[in-house]
């Protein structure tokens, strides 16, 4: 919707904002994240350093609180929305040479590794290159 400055109108998102704590700890939740779908204001809480795997004496967390504006996150899938992402998806078809991939532009909700695929699988199809060759390739990485 934004690459066509709204032309049919704005698709609902959710958005949201993240706010940092830090703790003179190694390790403070039980997992790398912990969902939070109701009884707390913030939807999950994510402690960085147990995804890195890395050894420090303090901690980061981030809490992750739901937001009906800023920037777009989630889709709010209703089928008004499904409607007009539908508008927007056939103007996206006409043009050459650009690509849209990720969740804002399928209007589904991805994860960063069905994105990562997409991404792979794209570049793929436009140089040639089988995906077998790019999965090698970022396996390595």
């Amino acid at each position: 919707d934004a690459y066509f400055d709204y032309r049919y109108g704005k698709l609902q998102y959710r958005s949201s904002e993240f706010r940092f704590e830090h703790h003179n700890t190694e390790r403070f939740l039980a997992a790398p994240t912990i969902y939070h779908p109701n009884e707390h204001p913030y939807t999950r809480v994510s402690e960085f350093t147990q995804f890195t795997g890395q050894k420090h004496h303090k901690t980061c967390l981030v809490y992750e609180y739901p937001r009906s504006d800023g920037e777009p996150f989630y889709l709010v899938p209703t089928p008004q929305n499904a409607a007009l992402y539908r508008k927007y998806q056939a103007l996206a078809d006409k043009i050459m040479n650009v690509h849209f991939i990720s969740r804002l532009a399928s209007f589904q909700n991805c994860c960063i590794d069905e994105v990562v695929a997409q991404a792979l699988i794209l570049s793929s199809r436009l140089s040639g290159v089988s995906a077998k060759t790019y999965l090698a390739t970022a396996a390595r990485a």
